[in-house]
């Protein structure tokens, strides 16, 4: 288990890490630029911007580092076995908050770099490296013991590598013959070569996408108000680990705006929360009654600025 349990304990569950060196160039360089080169970033022109940043974080932000320690954390909900219009993973306190504190207080005493899907780095690749997992046909990272309900983060440091513990790497073909979540997508969003298409997907379009949605993107998006669950839902990584709970958002059912500054939610801002229920709404899409008020009487408010790369598959 994590260093971290203790702590991690009160926002949400550790449940494995692991260390890996850094070497010069990222393996997963081509693939990026092949995901630039096809126009698969949509308008989140930063994921561009940051590229040789991603490739090589040894050299991060002018400090050296040669080794990262990656961890996994358990969602704050669980899986669903029935789709839900916001995405497990936000529901609660934002990750970036509960478990980046715990990252930064870490990180000072060993001077290293926390990150937590916050910063242009390479964090599933890592987390393969690290031995914690695997890249799915859905893009996601996959341990074959917990599924891909859990976040990443990590810290940059330096130390001696040859102590490093030796940490066994997952087979990259983990997924077989399987396609479960390449045919589920109902907007075709995965493609047979390993890519994600963020133009086609929604948690893209309910979180990063600005402006108002076209007819054939209310479509696309008319099941959900924030991401999407469903390429993990099919999963058969995840088959014993989904649920079926009572529909909720908060724990506190007196949802105010304050409350969604502190949540994922935040990222997408609540003007395009707003246009993205009104796109739900068509589809009959239940939400807390709480929440539909917040939306109705909130006045227009811009999005957080924090790059949310692992909530859409890149």
């Amino acid at each position: 288990m994590c260093k971290f349990e203790q702590n991690a304990a009160e926002t949400t569950e550790c449940l494995a890490f692991g260390y890996t060196p850094l070497p010069a160039l990222l393996p997963h360089s081509a693939h990026l630029d092949e995901w630039l080169h096809r126009g698969f970033n949509a308008d989140m022109s930063w994921m561009a911007q940051n590229a040789e940043m991603k490739k090589h974080p040894a050299d991060f932000n002018g400090k050296y580092y040669n080794a990262a320690w990656v961890a996994l954390w358990k969602y704050p909900r669980p899986l669903q076995k029935r789709q839900e219009p916001i995405a497990a993973y936000a529901h609660g306190k934002d990750y970036h908050i509960t478990i980046g504190s715990i990252l930064r207080e870490w990180a000072k005493q060993v001077d290293g770099q926390p990150f937590i899907d916050s910063l242009p780095i390479a964090e599933r690749e890592l987390a393969v490296m690290a031995g914690l997992g695997f890249i799915g046909k859905n893009t996601m990272l996959i341990n074959p013991k917990f599924g891909s309900g859990f976040f990443i983060g990590g810290i940059l440091l330096n130390a001696d590598v040859r102590a490093l513990p030796a940490t066994p790497l997952h087979p990259q073909n983990a997924c077989a013959k399987c396609r479960r979540c390449i045919d589920a997508c109902p907007n075709k969003a995965l493609s047979e070569d390993g890519f994600l298409d963020s133009r086609r997907c929604a948690s893209y379009l309910t979180i990063e996408h600005r402006g108002e949605f076209s007819e054939e993107q209310k479509e696309w998006v008319k099941n959900s108000i924030f991401g999407c669950d469903i390429c993990q839902r099919v999963c058969p990584y995840n088959a014993r680990h989904l649920v079926e709970t009572e529909p909720y958002f908060l724990p506190d059912e007196n949802l105010t705006k304050g409350k969604i500054k502190t949540t994922p939610l935040w990222r997408a801002g609540i003007k395009n929360l707003k246009r993205n229920y009104m796109a739900a709404r068509q589809a009959a899409v239940c939400l807390p009654p709480a929440f539909c008020n917040t939306l109705a009487t909130s006045g227009k408010v811009e999005p957080a600025p924090i790059a949310s790369d692992q909530s859409i598959g890149v």
